[in-house]
């Protein structure tokens, strides 16, 4: 897989490299400059001076006492040790006395900077090229003065450093853009990738996952989000594909009651008392398809709406007059509904939907435990600082290995399919327990032998949620 060079001088990690390289290049050009005025300089500025003022002595001299006092101030300075060179010429350029046996240039005019080179002698028999700068001009239209100071290894060091700072600063851009590529490209190949991924999924592949090469960059967090994504597009893709297929079977059973007795009602003879009867029917069977439609909008709403309202909800106060309100149900059923809640329970969530959902849970616990049995409501907060509610019966209970499908939407065991419902109760409390940050959990409930279902809602509390 090798992205287009064109596609990677355009990518943002290239222009990153590029960005990077002006860096250095524009640092290694400062301290070009810092490094040129803190030694080179400086030694400028400081030859400058000095051969002014050198000059200036000379020019006094020559004013004072003329040319043969002049050469003899030429003559004793020169012969002193340091890096002050002296040259003292005739109008025509004939050296008379001084350091050089002869003049680098012959200037016509008014004193002037001049910087020029010349041969000096080592000692030990070979000369070396070294660089000077000072000041020439014609005395009073006489003779020629120049006065001048040997940079020596100063030079020539800060020279050596200039041009090892010019190879870093090439060396420098050059590692940053060939950085810059081998960056882009090796981010252009995780993205073409992921973008692969991305084709193949759209293609009609949805088994497919970015790979994760366990490095912990940015990449790999985008494809773990990528495939936590692709994971639950599988899921609401399966969800989608076997809704159809759910709803015709539930479906099928109350239309063909529908139909039946609406047919039968129209062959036989009129009849007041039996058409009511067969109407009363046929809206009973209507209500059973209203109700459920309405279950199917209100868990699309859930899980397709991200701006419910949330507040703070008394868990205690709701669980305590749900019971209350349960209890002629359940002593008409022959159940016993007991309850043992905690004082100070709170959540954080919609206190419609959270109504709702215990509501599933006790309604379910109520329709499956048959007479005789029992039905217990608890509720308490759990050391981890959430808030547990669990909905616990001694009926016959869900097996260890359904209880996974059973949240599914329109999944209704064998047992229940003679019960009225739509298989979408606890679908609808898993997908409020989502809302609210929490999760829906089936364990063994109250009777022996693991028979029985606990339904436990397991919610952050209002302090854990804020």
């Amino acid at each position: 897989m090798r992205p287009d060079l064109r596609a990677l001088l355009r990518t943002t990690t290239f222009r990153l490299g590029l960005v990077q390289a002006g860096v250095v290049l524009g640092f290694v050009v400062a301290l070009l400059l810092y490094v040129y005025f803190e030694t080179a300089g400086q030694l400028i500025r400081d030859s400058d001076v000095l051969a002014d003022q050198e000059y200036a002595s000379l020019e006094r001299s020559y004013a004072e006492g003329g040319i043969r006092r002049l050469n003899q101030e030429v003559v004793e300075r020169a012969a002193r040790p340091g890096p002050m060179l002296y040259i003292l010429a005739e109008s025509s350029g004939h050296v008379i006395a001084g350091d050089l046996p002869a003049l680098p240039s012959i200037p016509g005019g008014s004193p002037q900077r001049v910087d020029f080179s010349f041969d000096r002698n080592t000692g030990d028999g070979g000369p070396t090229h070294v660089r000077a700068r000072g000041r020439v001009g014609r005395l009073l239209s006489g003779p020629i003065l120049l006065v001048a100071r040997d940079l020596g290894d100063t030079a020539f060091i800060a020279g050596r450093v200039t041009r090892a700072l010019w190879t870093v600063a090439i060396l420098g851009l050059a590692l940053s853009v060939i950085s810059g590529l081998l960056a882009a490209w090796q981010a252009a190949r995780r993205a073409e990738v992921l973008a692969g991924t991305a084709r193949e999924v759209m293609g009609g592949d949805l088994t497919r996952r970015a790979p994760v090469l366990g490095i912990g960059d940015e990449f790999d967090e985008l494809a773990q989000a990528m495939n936590g994504m692709l994971d639950r597009l599988e899921a609401l893709m399966q969800t989608t594909r076997t809704a159809g297929d759910a709803i015709a079977h539930d479906l099928r059973s109350p239309l063909t009651r529908f139909r039946q007795k609406l047919e039968t009602a129209l062959e036989q003879q009129p009849n007041s008392e039996a058409d009511r009867d067969a109407l009363r029917k046929a809206v009973e069977e209507a209500d059973r398809l209203l109700d459920m439609f309405a279950a199917i909008l209100k868990l699309a709403r859930v899980e397709a709406a991200s701006n419910w309202r949330l507040e703070r909800v008394n868990v205690t106060d709701i669980l305590r007059e749900l019971v209350e309100f349960y209890e002629p149900a359940a002593e008409e059923q022959g159940l016993a509904l007991s309850a043992h809640i905690d004082e100070s329970l709170s959540v954080r969530g919609d206190q419609g939907l959270f109504t709702q959902a215990v509501s599933n849970l006790v309604e379910n616990a109520l329709k499956y435990t048959p007479s005789g049995g029992r039905v217990e409501v608890r509720a308490a907060h759990r050391p981890d600082g959430r808030v547990e509610i669990d909905v616990l019966d001694d009926g016959p209970g869900v097996a260890p290995t359904e209880r996974d499908r059973v949240v599914e939407r329109f999944v209704r065991l064998e047992g229940a399919r003679s019960t009225p419902g739509a298989g979408l109760g606890l679908s609808l409390v898993a997908a409020v327990a989502r809302l609210h940050r929490g999760g829906l959990h089936l364990r063994d409930g109250l009777g022996a032998e693991g028979k029985g279902l606990c339904a436990a809602l397991v919610i952050p509390s209002a302090e854990l949620a804020r």
